[in-house]
C-alpha cells in the first residue's frame, strides 16, 4: 500500500511549511508469521505565504505545483 501524506512542520502568521511524503507499507505472511516493512520518502516541501504558494524538491529546487503529487484534499490556498 502506497499513500501520500502531508505534515505541517512549521507555521506562524506569515508562513506555513508542509512536508509531502510518500509512505509505502508492505506485509507478507509465511508459515504463521507476518513480515511488515515500510519506507517513508520525502517528495516535496510546500511553502505558503500570504502572497503565494510554491514547492521545492529535496535539493531545494523549485517545482511546478501542477506537477507535484499531493495528497487528496490538500489545500494549496
Amino acid at each position: 500500500m502506497t499513500s501520500l501524506r502531508a505534515r505541517t512542520v512549521f507555521s506562524d502568521d506569515m508562513v506555513t511549511v508542509t512536508a509531502v511524503e510518500k509512505l509505502a507499507l508492505r506485509s507478507e505472511g509465511l508459515n504463521r508469521r507476518c513480515f511488515i516493512s515500510g519506507s517513508l520518502q520525502p517528495v516535496a516541501v510546500i511553502v505558503k505565504t500570504p502572497d503565494r504558494t510554491y514547492a521545492l524538491d529535496m535539493a531545494a529546487q523549485p517545482l511546478d505545483l501542477d506537477q507535484v503529487e499531493l495528497p487528496a484534499g490538500f489545500d494549496l490556498e
